[in-house]
């Protein structure tokens, strides 16, 4: 079995920057996380639409110029959003770009994008399968997305925490139902969001399961937590613990030459971590849009956040599905609307 670290500062610490990185930023932070040995490493996003943005891709071939020539131990890795991407527009994988792609999708996109994930292995890339929302998957959803999965032998499937609502019980209880159903050649994969400051206790769990159990594992962080909303656990830490438990050889120096010299001049401009209104989103299994809406078009307390969104459905507080409009805040204005009337927000 393996234990390896799967970096995503340039994918999800990308987002804080609405995916305009400075290129010096993106060719830096991927030569620091060579250096140190990481072993997966994202470059940035494939999307249809690619409007300028210098992390954003129509294919492979966009992302080769981050991309150092000895790239070590270390393999590039691209992302996409099933719903922002088409397999046709994926280029044959030629090695010198991203090896690795990681798609992403909804529960109700899952047929379709089991399909896109198989072509996406036809054109030569280790894919890393990536269900958002796994606590929201049922025993019988993920027991019959594994039985699909192992049809065509991915590099990983992975347990995602989208709104960063996981406890520890539901890691153990989903990665045992993996571990027991998946087959063991495909790693198991772990992307976490600390809105409950449980991101690094969810890495080190599966990372001791995993070791009990013989399972490959492919773990992500982000430089100093870097990530949407309250972030994610940290690189650095979850290099550290393998290196002291497992007797990994991660450098930390250079994780840490790499935080001070990149990451710190971007933390004085734009903001992640944890906070109150991003556990109310952990807490509540809300997407972070629902805070960042109401936060800025209401007077709401933190008391009134919590039991706006908590008045909300399970499924609208996700604010993805089946017609689901990036723009559309109606289910969250009326809910802002009857607590108005109650003389709240």
């Amino acid at each position: 079995m393996s234990i390896q670290i799967t970096d995503c500062t340039i994918r999800d610490g990308g987002y804080l920057l609405e995916k305009n990185s400075d290129p010096e930023f993106v060719s830096g932070v991927i030569s620091g996380l060579v250096k140190a040995g990481i072993d997966y490493i994202e470059t940035g996003f494939l999307q249809d639409k690619v409007n300028g943005e210098t992390i954003v891709y129509h294919n492979s071939q966009g992302a080769r110029k981050y991309i150092p020539q000895d790239t070590g131990k270390s393999e590039m890795v691209g992302f996409c959003d099933n719903s922002r991407y088409s397999a046709e527009n994926l280029d044959v994988c030629d090695g010198k770009s991203f090896q690795s792609l990681r798609i992403s999708f909804a529960k109700h996109e899952r047929e379709e994008a089991l399909t896109f994930c198989r072509k996406a292995k036809d054109k030569g890339y280790h894919v890393f399968v990536q269900p958002m929302d796994a606590v929201g998957y049922t025993m019988e959803e993920r027991a019959s997305l594994i039985a699909s999965v192992n049809e065509f032998q991915p590099e990983a499937l992975a347990i995602v925490d989208t709104f960063g609502a996981m406890y520890l019980e539901d890691l153990i209880r989903i990665f045992k139902q993996m571990d027991s159903q998946l087959e063991k050649g495909i790693k198991i994969g772990l992307h976490t969001h600390n809105n409950l400051q449980l991101s690094c206790a969810l890495a080190e769990q599966l990372i001791s399961m995993a070791v009990e159990s013989d399972r490959s594992v492919a773990v992500d962080g982000s430089l100093y937590g870097m990530g949407r909303g309250a972030g994610n656990a940290g690189t650095e830490v979850i290099a550290d613990f393998v290196n002291k438990h497992y007797g990994e050889q991660y450098d930390l120096s250079a994780l840490l030459d790499t935080i001070e010299r990149y990451l710190l001049p971007i933390r004085q401009k734009v903001y992640w971590g944890y906070d109150i209104p991003m556990f109310i989103c952990g807490t509540e299994g809300a997407h972070v849009d629902n805070i960042g809406y109401l936060e800025k078009n209401t007077g709401c307390s933190y008391r009134d956040m919590y039991e706006v969104i908590g008045s909300m459905s399970p499924e609208a507080r996700k604010r993805y599905g089946a017609g689901y409009s990036k723009s559309d805040f109606h289910v969250l204005q009326n809910a802002v609307a009857d607590f108005s009337r109650k003389g709240s927000c």
